[in-house]
């Protein structure tokens, strides 16, 4: 059986969507990067990057969203993943994808966790500030991709990390209101039965995605 792990409302999320629009049978186990699960050895010798998510296969664990949201579109061809059948539409969505993993999701760790980025502690709200000030102009680039539909035609692994870093930018007291094409996105997703079922597994609220 496949087993996926991953952090509450982490990352991790947008793989954990992609398994239940798939309907695969897999069990889902949490770790508690607080607490540090994901430095413990038995958890390394599955990621020796010490991240999450983590896909353990009968095969070997496969590590990383982008690696982990393939194996998922090869294996059950659904939505939710990459789209597969047409080679254009799925390097596409991996152009996103990757956009999204390397510059979009970088800017948020330095804002969460500026000490991956310089030792000097006296230099973390520098550090901050330049992630704040390169998530305004992603969020504005993200707000522009956004339509009537979803990004690419059908849902994909795509819609939902832009569900993902919505709410982290809720969080992070971003004001996200004037992002209303963004927000359209993430309120038809929370439709998906899939996408509420995953919310419900990982102990989150719909409402946390939402401005108040």
């Amino acid at each position: 059986m496949l087993k996926l792990f991953y952090s509450p409302g982490a990352c991790s999320l947008v793989s954990h969507i992609a398994l239940e629009e798939a309907g695969a049978d897999y069990e889902s186990l949490s770790l508690n990067l607080g607490a540090g699960d994901q430095a413990k050895p038995e958890y390394l010798a599955i990621n020796p990057h010490s991240r999450v998510p983590a896909l353990a296969t009968d095969d070997g664990p496969i590590t990383e969203n982008i690696a982990i949201l393939n194996y998922v579109a090869d294996r059950f061809g659904a939505d939710g993943s990459v789209p597969r059948g047409e080679a254009f539409a799925a390097a596409c969505c991996n152009a996103q994808l990757g956009w999204l993993a390397s510059s979009v999701h970088i800017a948020f760790a330095q804002i969460f966790r500026p000490g991956r980025f310089v030792g000097d502690e006296a230099l973390y709200e520098a550090v901050q500030d330049g992630g704040r000030a390169a998530l305004k102009g992603h969020f504005e680039e993200i707000d522009g991709l956004c339509g009537d539909g979803w990004v690419l035609g059908s849902y994909t692994a795509v819609d939902s990390y832009l569900v993902t870093f919505y709410r982290w930018g809720l969080r992070l007291g971003f004001d996200m209101s004037g992002y209303g094409r963004w927000a359209a996105l993430v309120a038809r997703a929370l439709e998906r039965p899939a996408v509420l079922r995953t919310l419900e597994l990982e102990g989150l609220k719909a409402s946390e995605f939402m401005v108040s």
